[in-house]
């Protein structure tokens, strides 16, 4: 009887030492469960730790695209796609050039109901251009889930106009303690912007052409670039986007020296450069490869870094003061400032005719 009591009281004592345990890694499968796509209903499944993915921006292609179809090299290469056979496919924003029911109805036909694994999307400024019915239709534009080693974080760059804020920060900090708390070596971050160029000496001259922070400054070097660059030191850190304009080619790879992030960028234009990213992760290791969906060639991703970008820039021009009078009689000349000088003039009277108003009260 004795021995009985013994067992039992070191039974419930390993009970109560697992429990915790137990609790936490319920709630993190609950927090990262795999998720569904809200394209095409599929679900990342559970495979080996051996698997790969597949990245690319801009899915509705060039700005000009009024077909309310997905870009050309897209549609001409579904069979590509699904022929990699990735875990899942992620559009990094501007999926559409609008949300309505008719352009979700061509995409569902076209592309969604075609792709054989999950599809993803970080939103970018023309998919939540339609009073947030993007949301409404595929629900939370901001979330996280993990596979084995790698941790995956899903941002909208377009709340607070470039600033991860509020409940999404609060997610983003929940995130990456999950990254501390468990076997996690690599952390995959998406976002449409590439936010974290905007403010960086080598990156901001790069992507000119893309959306922007209206006052010139979001807070990822305050808020964001610390807990990342804190990970950095111990694990790999990826920050993909996918805004990108008229550039050199389809990638952009640099590792940051100061924090150890690595920032990339990969978009599709229905120009002859259009490629996709695959991310291959062996054991925990993580190899980049681009593919052309053109038939062009594609060298290392490492090789499309900032000195290539950089090459591919137009030389900056100083000031030629010889050309101050041409310049003044254009800005005189032009619409716009005749415009803002009527409409100055109109605020002068209006403030006048209130003013003598008051006066005779």
């Amino acid at each position: 009887m004795l021995n009985y009591i013994c067992r039992m009281k070191k039974a419930n004592n390993r009970i109560l030492f697992l429990l915790p345990l137990y609790i936490l890694g319920f709630l993190f499968k609950q927090a990262s469960a795999q998720p569904f796509s809200p394209f095409n209903g599929l679900e990342i499944k559970d495979t080996s730790s051996n698997y790969s993915f597949t990245i690319s921006g801009h899915f509705y292609g060039a700005s000009t695209n009024a077909s309310t179809f997905p870009a050309s090299s897209i549609l001409a290469n579904i069979d590509t796609l699904n022929g990699l056979k990735p875990l899942f496919l992620f559009c990094l924003g501007d999926m559409f050039m609008d949300v309505n029911d008719n352009i979700i109805s061509n995409y569902k036909r076209s592309l969604f109901g075609k792709l054989k694994m999950p599809l993803f999307n970080s939103v970018g400024n023309h998919d939540v251009s339609n009073n947030n019915m993007y949301e409404k239709v595929f629900g939370s534009t901001y979330y996280y889930f993990n596979k084995t080693t790698e941790l995956f974080i899903v941002l909208n760059t377009e709340i607070n106009d470039g600033s991860i804020k509020d409940a999404q920060f609060e997610m983003l900090q929940k995130a990456l303690l999950k990254a501390n708390e468990f076997q996690v070596r690599n952390i995959f971050i998406f976002s449409h912007r590439p936010v974290w160029a905007e403010q960086h000496p080598e990156y901001s001259k790069l992507f000119r052409e893309n959306t922007r922070t209206a006052l010139g400054k979001n807070n990822y070097v305050d808020d964001i670039e610390p807990l990342l660059s804190k990970l950095a030191s111990e694990k790999n850190v990826f920050w993909i986007s996918g805004s990108m304009g008229n550039g050199p080619a389809s990638f952009f790879w640099d590792r940051d020296k100061r924090t150890n992030i690595n920032y990339m960028q990969t978009a599709i234009r229905d120009l002859p450069r259009d490629a996709v990213l695959q991310v291959n992760i062996v054991n925990g290791n993580v190899r980049f490869k681009g593919i052309s969906l053109t038939g062009q060639n594609i060298e290392p991703i490492e090789s499309y870094s900032v000195q290539y970008w950089q090459k591919t820039l137009p030389p900056e021009q100083k000031f030629n003061y010889r050309l101050l009078p041409l310049i003044i009689f254009q800005t005189v000349k032009s619409k716009s400032f005749l415009f803002g000088i009527a409409f100055s003039l109109f605020v002068i009277l209006i403030v006048k005719l209130v003013l003598r108003w008051k006066r005779k009260k």
